[in-house]
Formats: C-alpha cells, sequence, structure tokens
C-alpha cells in the first residue's frame, strides 16, 4: 500500500492514522466498500423555531418518539439525529396550557440538518364570568353547544377553550324555575380569557302595561296584498305607507304585528320616519318544534324580535307565538323556554296572543297554561263568535225574523265572547311565590283578535251561506265592532284588538274581515271617522244580516 518503507519511528508516527483507518476498515463490512465519497452528513439533526409561546408544557416529538419539551421562543433541535434520507415528521405530542400550536413545514425526507420547521402558538382563551342572584339551577351555553350547570353564586368558566379571535355567545339553556336570568357582555371577540360575562337572576316582577293599553285603539295589521308570507311576498314602502296613513286616519294607534322578520322591520321604520305617534305589540311567529325546542325558525324570530324591542322606542309589547298552544303544534315547555327567553332580554310587558280556549284549560290538544302564566305581564285572549257557532245561538230563531233577530244575534255573539272573557278571568294557576290567584285578579287580559266577516269567504260554513242579507256583512261587522269597543274596560277587557285591518286575499276561506277591502276602501264599519264613509242616520244598523 505504500511506497516507501516505514521504519520504527515512522510506525510510532504514524499509529494514530493506522490505527483510524483499521477502526474504520472494521467498522465498515469491508474496506474500500459503502464509503460516503460524496461528503454528505450520515446524521440529520431536525429543528425549528417556536413563536407566540406564552405557556408551558409545550412538548414536540419527531416520528412519534424523541419528546423535546419546550419553555421559550427561538430555535429548537431534537437531541437524536436521524440518518441520511430518512423521513421525519413532527407532531405536537402536549399542547400548552391555554394555548394551541400548530406545525408548519413539518415533514419531509432529510438530507442536511432541517431548521425550517416552524411551530406557532396561539392563545387559547376561556369563557366565564359571575352569576349573582341565583336561587335553583341555571343551564347556560356558549355559541349553542358549550354547556355549563350552576347551581351557586360566583364565578364561573365554560370547560372549552376557544381559539384566539373566535365568536362568542353566552345564552342561557335552561332558566331556573322560579327565575329569569340575564346576561350582560354576553358576546364578543375572545383574544384573550374572557371573564366579565354577567348572569343576574332574579324572580318574576309584573311589569305594567304603558297608558296606551288602556286609551288606545288597537288593531291587528298584515300589509300583504298579493301572495303573501307563503310567497315570500315582501310589500312595498308605498303600499305599507299607504296602510299606516289609513290607520292613523281612523284613530289607530296600538298596532299588533304578527312576525319578526323583514317585513316588520319596515313596517317599524317607516312608522318611525312617518307616524312616529303609533305604537306596536311585535309578535313572534313560532312554528312547531321539538321536545328540545330546538328551532332554527324560532330562534331567528325571537332574535329579532329582541333587536326590535331593544332598538325600537314604538315597540311597547311582545307577544310571543300566535296560538301555538291552540294549534297544539307547540308544547307549553317550549312556549315557556321561549317566553323566559324573550323576557331576560328586553324591558316590555311580555305576553302570548293564544285562543280563549288555551287560557281557559280548555284546549283540543290537552295543553294548559299554567306553565307559562306566572311568567306572562298580561293575557292576550282570542275570540271569534262569529266562526265558534257550536258555542252559542246564533241563529236566535224565537226572536221574530227581521231586524229584531238581527239585534239579538249581535246581543249573542257579545255574551259568547263575554262568557269566553270569564271563563279565561277565572282560570286558577300558582305563581312563582306558590300563591294561587285567578287570572282576572293576576294580569290585565286584552282581546287580542275578534272580528266579524263582512264578506261571506267560507260557504260551507252555515253562517256563512245565509244570503240577502248575509250575515257576514259590512252591517253587521260595524254592530259587533261598536258592541266590542263599548264592552271593554273596568271588569272587561283592558283593550281590544281587531281582527283585521285588510283583507288578504292569499288567505282564501279566512278573508273578509277587514276594516278596508283589499282595494283599501273602507268599510262601513269606520263609518264615522275620516276614514270611513258616512253613518246611516235613521237606523245604524240598517241592513244587518240575521238567519232566515
Amino acid at each position: 500500500m505504500f511506497s516507501q518503507v516505514i521504519g520504527p519511528f515512522d510506525i510510532v508516527r504514524h499509529a494514530p492514522r493506522i490505527g483510524l483507518l483499521f477502526a474504520a476498515c472494521i467498522a465498515l463490512s469491508a474496506c474500500g466498500q459503502s464509503q460516503n465519497w460524496s461528503r454528505q452528513p450520515a446524521f440529520i439533526t431536525i429543528g425549528g423555531t417556536v413563536s407566540g409561546l406564552q405557556s408551558t408544557g409545550l412538548v414536540l416529538e419527531n416520528n412519534g418518539i424523541d419528546p423535546l419539551t419546550v419553555a421559550q421562543n427561538g430555535a429548537f433541535t431534537f437531541s437524536l439525529s436521524i440518518a441520511n434520507g430518512q423521513a421525519y415528521a413532527v407532531t405536537i405530542a402536549t399542547q400548552p396550557s391555554g394555548q394551541t400550536c400548530t406545525v408548519t413545514n413539518g415533514s419531509g425526507s432529510a438530507t442536511t440538518n432541517v431548521t425550517s420547521v416552524a411551530v406557532t402558538c396561539t392563545t387559547q382563551p376561556t369563557i366565564g364570568g359571575t352569576v349573582t342572584g341565583l336561587s335553583g339551577t341555571v343551564v347556560l351555553q356558549d355559541n349553542g353547544t358549550d354547556t355549563l350547570t350552576l347551581s351557586s353564586n360566583g364565578p364561573f368558566t365554560f370547560p372549552t377553550a376557544l381559539t384566539s379571535g373566535a365568536q362568542y355567545t353566552v345564552t342561557v339553556a335552561t332558566f331556573p324555575t322560579t327565575q329569569i336570568c340575564s346576561i350582560t357582555n354576553a358576546a364578543g371577540t375572545a383574544t384573550a380569557n374572557v371573564t366579565n360575562v354577567a348572569v343576574s337572576c332574579t324572580g318574576f316582577q309584573l311589569r305594567p302595561l304603558p297608558a296606551i293599553y288602556g286609551t288606545g285603539k288597537a288593531v291587528n295589521y298584515s300589509p300583504y296584498r298579493a301572495g303573501g308570507p307563503n310567497a315570500g311576498e315582501m310589500p312595498s314602502s308605498a303600499d305599507v305607507l299607504q296602510d299606516l296613513g289609513l290607520l292613523q286616519s281612523a284613530g289607530f294607534d296600538l298596532i299588533r304585528l304578527f312576525g319578526a322578520d323583514a317585513v316588520a322591520q319596515e313596517i317599524l321604520s317607516l312608522a318611525n320616519q312617518n307616524y312616529p305617534s303609533l305604537k306596536f305589540q311585535v309578535g313572534i311567529y313560532l312554528e312547531g318544534a321539538p321536545s328540545s325546542c330546538a328551532d332554527n325558525v324560532n330562534q331567528t324570530q325571537i332574535a329579532t324580535a329582541i333587536q326590535f324591542a331593544n332598538t325600537d322606542p314604538n315597540v311597547v309589547a311582545v307577544s310571543v307565538g300566535n296560538e301555538t298552544s291552540f294549534a297544539g303544534n307547540l308544547p307549553a315547555s317550549c312556549l315557556l323556554q321561549y317566553v323566559k327567553e324573550v323576557r331576560s332580554q328586553v324591558a316590555q310587558p311580555i305576553t302570548a296572543d293564544d285562543d280563549y280556549t288555551f287560557y281557559a284549560g280548555l284546549s283540543a290538544s290537552g295543553e294548559r297554561p299554567d306553565l307559562v302564566l306566572p311568567w306572562l305581564d298580561f293575557v292576550s285572549m282570542h275570540t271569534y263568535p262569529f266562526t265558534d257557532t257550536g258555542a252559542w245561538d246564533w241563529q236566535q230563531t224565537a226572536v221574530a225574523a227581521g231586524p229584531a233577530r238581527a239585534a239579538a244575534m249581535m246581543n249573542a255573539a257579545l255574551a259568547d265572547a263575554q262568557a269566553d272573557y270569564a271563563l279565561v278571568a277565572n282560570y286558577s294557576y300558582t305563581t312563582t311565590t306558590g300563591q294561587v290567584t285567578t287570572i282576572g285578579a293576576s294580569l290585565p287580559i286584552t282581546i287580542g283578535e275578534t272580528g266579524w266577516k263582512a264578506v261571506p269567504t267560507n260557504t260551507a260554513q252555515a253562517i256563512e251561506a245565509v244570503s240577502n242579507p248575509a250575515i257576514a256583512n259590512p252591517v253587521n261587522e260595524k254592530w259587533y265592532y261598536d258592541l266590542m269597543a263599548s264592552w271593554r274596560g273596568t271588569g272587561a277587557p283592558l283593550n281590544v284588538f281587531w281582527f283585521e285591518a285588510f283583507d288578504e286575499h292569499w288567505k282564501g276561506t279566512d278573508d273578509g274581515w277587514g276594516l278596508w277591502d283589499a282595494s283599501r276602501t273602507a268599510r262601513y264599519a269606520l263609518c264615522g271617522t275620516p276614514a270611513g264613509p258616512a253613518c246611516n242616520a235613521t237606523d245604524l244598523y240598517a241592513g244587518a244580516g240575521y238567519y232566515h
């Protein structure tokens, strides 16, 4: 191997090198084979940089092994090297407390030392606050999923942390049995731990109705002139303005709306700008819901009505639902949850419009009002003698045919409405404080809907089949309207919301109740007002229909 003879001195001088060569030959399978002639490193280190770390507990791994605890931002390198060309995969073995870290450039095949793995950590804020006044158990939710049950006052924190910059919304999923809990600082963007959500729980406190409920002239109003809400109709601003002008000209100043949607928003906005003296009882349309009470349509309606109540000074009351229990499509337990939800977020008096049979405990669905009554500020009951002809003698055949029979029929209709009212007023229930009382002794009562058809639209009903003269007649409508207006007061409904302002052809056989027809021509019921025709001076109710 050598070109010269090595002497003893040379052997000593070259011994280290010879030993190294000998050791290298032993390490290889054979000298001259598998040498790293390309000068590439035999082993590769894996590392990178950590940024954003603000906590402790971050542990990284490469290829599922070699755990590395990182305590600060900056460069890191795993302690174990890997063979040249071997794959690497850097992962988070343990997240730091209160943070979430992610890895980029974390995998590949290494032929040189890797320094490009990037571990970025972001804060993982928690959502919490304080509960005060709680007596019982309240269930809170964050973003509709993270649930927390509380039975005592003091600080709370939801179990699930969020990613930095995420939105949060805290709501009450289940209220205490005898309390309402309202939330302030309920929503926002979390970039750090949130601790200022305030949940305040109180018992029921009756909210008095505004004075207009005792002095105002009330009506149900819906602006549809074509296909109606089922066809997605959006009435024009000009049409709504015309309607509001007609209502005000007839003296109506308290208007009930049926739903909380874009149509209602347009009505409220135009009224504020052009007829600011008009006051509104906003309604919430509720469809049927499962036993969990979770329903997107209902929640959207509720959220919109809450927005109206909190931003529009002319919203003086809120009605949760319309004949939901009478229709049998919504359990009273869900209605209670919705009533509490609305009540906890608005300052106005709350009711739930429904047929008198519900509030009298006689609903065919079997639903009773006992759950809901302790949380209402007033009862808004519906009564329709015109359609409930099985409950009273509308034919009055004991009276001679003619005007006298017409008078007997109309007075009997009033008596039927009064009987419905008495059933509701005398209904007993237990308050949140355990007191047994009646609706009439504890709550104001309004007639939320009543009316008389001015034209027959469903002649399959015997009362509408009568003709020449018809009982569904503008004069009979006027007669019943006057009777109801004169009835309200002491020991009677605080107010009567007439059904309805304008005819709506999209309702088919349930059309024809309007004080104005679809063309906005005032009917005889409005005679004597600036909006209506002249009244018959000799006989106010001449031409009224009766059974014959």
